[in-house]
């Protein structure tokens, strides 16, 4: 299950995701995020994607996760937010973008610090 919201105040894309993620469910969020990026008018945002409370993603979802990333980034996004599960899922997503973390383009947070 997942929510996607528009916060035109703080100018913030948020998806939101609990439970059990499903591979078709990845699926269908990345074509809810196309037609969302799609409807915005090209300013600067920031895009923050939390699964801090899914129980388990099934095979393929966290590249569905990694290409939301760069649509989001591609559509303007100044910053893309993880909002992971733990500290230890926060490590191994740091060390796989650094380079992306250094610059400031992208951060991973463990729900515990980003509350």
């Amino acid at each position: 299950m997942y929510t996607l919201n528009w916060n035109p105040d703080s100018q913030r894309l948020e998806a939101s995701f609990g439970g059990v993620v499903t591979a078709g469910e990845g699926q269908v969020f990345l074509e809810d995020l196309r037609e969302a990026l799609e409807s915005e008018n090209g300013s600067p945002f920031a895009f923050v994607l939390d699964f801090a409370t899914v129980r388990s993603l099934a095979r393929g979802v966290e590249d569905a996760f990694s290409e939301a990333r760069d649509m989001a980034k591609f559509s303007g996004a100044k910053e893309v937010v993880f909002v992971a599960r733990d500290e230890d899922e926060v490590q191994r997503l740091t060390e796989q973008r650094l380079q992306q973390v250094i610059e400031g383009q992208e951060r991973y947070v463990a729900y515990r610090l980003a509350s």
